[in-house]
């Protein structure tokens, strides 16, 4: 009897280290949890508590945290054509990010001859002594003028425009929509965002027509 306690005590002991060591010493592979980078197998990063190498379809914080150099969405992604996106940086050169996923620039011809982002002085509307001077650099004491050559006269439809952050993808303002009956139109507005860099979004009838990175600064 005394031989069967001593055994069943040795089992315990040895099922009890097992457990120590794994849930204490045992460290994850890519893809398992942690709370520090120590509880991850060598050559990986604790990110977002998740064991990460850097490789595409890894966890992420930001794009040095890729191989790749491209992180949307806490995930590594190759930035390329139909990738998962926040704004256009997450994207291979001369993609953009549409509806977020990585896009071909959008045409805005079969509407439009020409779209022109141009700064302006607060407070008035364009004139000779408000001449828009086309743009994408401004200060946060510029308005911003968007200014829309049709195509023909039977273009018509809505229009507006909105500034997204380049960071984080989300909207720090947008332009009310404005009428467009068959004639150029331009609208604009001051610019109530902070410093930084941004999107500037152009839609016509609902369908984003152009996009392009703006810099805000003091």
């Amino acid at each position: 009897m005394k031989v069967i306690t001593v055994i069943i005590v040795l089992l315990l002991l040895v099922i009890m280290g097992f457990g120590g060591w794994y849930f204490f010493l045992k460290k994850s592979p890519e893809g398992g949890a942690c709370v520090n980078e120590q509880k991850c197998e060598q050559g990986l990063k604790c990110l977002n508590k998740i064991c990460s190498s850097g490789k595409v379809g890894s966890s992420c914080a930001q794009k040095s945290d890729c191989q790749s150099q491209f992180c949307a969405k806490n995930l590594c992604t190759e930035g390329k054509k139909d990738n998962v996106c926040a704004t256009y940086k997450d994207c291979q050169s001369g993609l953009l990010c549409v509806k977020s996923v990585c896009a071909t620039p959008p045409d805005y011809s079969k509407y439009f001859t020409k779209i022109i982002v141009s700064k302006m002085k607060v407070g008035s509307p364009p004139g000779p002594n408000n001449v828009p001077e086309p743009t994408t650099q401004f200060k946060t004491t510029d308005a911003i003028e968007v200014d829309m050559e049709i195509k023909s006269s039977d273009v018509k439809g809505e229009f507006y425009y909105s500034v997204v952050d380049s960071k984080t993808g989300e909207i720090g303002f947008s332009q009310q929509k404005q009428q467009i009956d068959g004639q150029s139109r331009g609208t604009g507005s001051d610019l109530p965002v902070p410093p930084g860099e941004y999107d500037l979004n152009v839609y016509f009838n609902d369908e984003l027509v152009y996009t392009v990175p703006i810099t805000i600064s003091k």
